[in-house]
């Protein structure tokens, strides 16, 4: 490099030459460049004036930009051919021209040049100022090296790292959530910044109007979104892709489709549309507008589709979600309308008859019997508070966020205690169970307490829970009425079969011990892992 440099250390010497006052080079200094080894380096080599001016240009050069040295030598019109973008151009000799103003040694940039075949190609300079025996900067001399391929593959590789990383964004919303508008909202916004756009729908097919309803949307304006909200079956591009099954796109809505007026005449965005599947069957239709010209690639077509199943499953497993959570409510409404029924009503039934037989006693003056009946209208009362508010209960019942013994004083505060139970929670050195049978014991601890106040009428409830080796044991006692254990039918009444059944799936066992006037008492055990 110190002979390279060395060529261009004389400054111009013979100003009566034409060509030297335009490059401020003599031609002698020009053959010598020609006749050097810089003319044969491997790299595109070029000489800038103080001007900005070509005066070298060696044959590289000539290969990778398509100009040859008689049409770029002894002006600057070069700067404008390779960069026809005025302020991308403007940086660029900015950058070269901070060199004439001061040596700052090697300095490196890349830039993208257009060719003269219009190709465009990315070249990496070191360029340095080039400086006279005095210290005086007289010009630059850049190297290019063409890493046109290495900046394709680079950005092949971060494409298709963005793509993995939209598809990984939107599978793992997919799977987090069953809110549907958390789906499409995210997954929305996770493809416009992948693609680079600003504006989509996403529109989903509504089976009792029969038609496209719009269910998430970004970068609309009002006038659009209203003429989206519905879509036809058919009509315009959204409902082409829905009716066909099949992606479309074009460069511009204006011209670009039959019947685009569908989406909107005064728009000459680009648009790309595919229709989101599940289970084989298309549930709506993912749509990107782009600026207008552009032209999607099979790649980005391939990607937006992709995304639209994993999108469309998503919807059909929230509306499924949606509907199961339907179902359970309709039949928990159904369970407390039959419980209502069969106790709470005819309480309330028996509340009425007791009340007027004692009034008729009053005012007849049999205030013994009165007041008889009276006691009995008020256990009645107290029973029937006892059932209202152990449905209430089964309504809210406590999530296991904070453990089993949380849940189950919760659960005693909330019904026994308030029915006017006395009820007591012993627990030590309980290890943290599997979630499995923390349920698993709940639920076996609220059917028992559930049988304590709706067939026991007990007054008096204990649960111990107590950790054995590797086992853990649970009892519930209460004082109530108490009955055989033999005589009862485990596939009716009590829950005695759902008991069983849950400890069976946990491996434990279950005792139960009860007879008349004296009380019940459950106990379970089950591992502890």
């Amino acid at each position: 490099m110190q002979e390279i440099f060395h060529c261009y250390h004389t400054r111009v010497s013979n100003e009566s030459d034409p060509l030297n006052k335009r490059v401020g080079f003599t031609v002698d200094n020009l053959k010598q460049f020609s006749t050097s080894i810089i003319d044969n380096a491997n790299v595109w080599l070029n000489v800038l004036d103080s001007q900005l001016n070509i005066v070298f240009w060696n044959h590289v050069a000539e290969a990778i930009s398509g100009y040859i040295r008689e049409e770029v030598i002894g002006h600057n019109n070069i700067w404008e051919w390779m960069y026809p973008d005025i302020s991308y151009r403007q940086s660029v000799m900015a950058r070269t021209a901070a060199l004439l103003e001061r040596d700052a040694g090697l300095e490196y940039f890349e830039t993208k040049v257009r060719c003269k075949n219009d190709e465009t190609k990315f070249i990496l300079w070191n360029s340095r100022s080039l400086v006279d025996g005095d210290g005086v900067i007289y010009g630059v001399i850049t190297f290019g090296y063409d890493i046109t391929d290495r900046k394709r593959a680079e950005e092949a590789l971060q494409k298709a790292n963005n793509e993995i990383s939209a598809l990984y964004h939107v599978a793992s919303v997919t799977s987090a959530s069953l809110d549907l508008d958390t789906i499409l909202e995210s997954s929305l916004e996770c493809v416009l910044e992948t693609m680079k756009s600003e504006m989509g729908l996403i529109h989903l097919w509504d089976n009792q109007d029969e038609e496209l309803r719009l269910a998430a949307h970004h970068g609309i304006s009002s006038d659009l979104m209203m003429k989206m909200e519905r879509v036809s079956l058919g009509k315009g591009l959204t409902g082409w892709v829905f009716k066909h099954g099949k992606p479309i796109m074009t460069s511009n809505l204006q011209v670009g489709f039959a019947g685009s007026h569908a989406i909107c005449s005064d728009l000459d965005n680009a648009f790309l549309g595919v229709p989101m599947r599940a289970k084989g069957k298309v549930v709506g239709v993912f749509s990107i507008l782009a600026q207008s010209k552009r032209v999607f690639g099979s790649d980005e077509v391939a990607l937006l589709g992709s995304i639209a199943d994993q999108v469309g499953i998503a919807v059909e497993n929230a509306r499924l979600y949606q509907q199961a959570e339907h179902l359970a409510i309709l039949e928990e409404r159904q369970r407390l309308a039959q419980d209502l029924h069969d106790s709470v009503t005819q309480s309330l039934y028996s509340l009425t008859l007791l009340a007027e037989a004692s009034r008729r006693l009053l005012k007849s003056g049999n205030l013994e019997q009165a007041e008889d009946y009276l006691t009995r209208l008020g256990e009645t009362a107290l029973d029937s508070l006892k059932e209202m508010r152990l449905l209430v209960y089964n309504l809210r019942s406590p999530i296991l966020e904070d453990g089993l013994v949380v849940a189950l004083q919760q659960r005693l505060a909330a019904v026994e205690r308030r029915a006017g139970v006395k009820a007591n929670l012993i627990a030590s050195d309980i290890p943290k169970l599997p979630a499995t049978t923390e349920e698993s014991l709940y639920r076996i601890a609220q059917e028992a307490l559930n049988n304590a106040i709706k067939h026991a009428r007990a007054d008096s409830v204990i649960i111990r829970i107590l950790s054995e080796k590797n086992h853990i044991k649970m009892e519930i006692e209460d004082n109530g009425i108490g009955f055989d254990p033999a005589a009862v039918d485990t596939h009716q009444g009590m829950g005695l079969a759902n008991m069983n059944e849950r400890v069976k799936r946990l491996g434990g066992s279950l005792d139960i011990i009860s007879s008349a006037n004296n009380g019940t008492r459950i106990s379970v055990i089950v591992k502890a892992e």
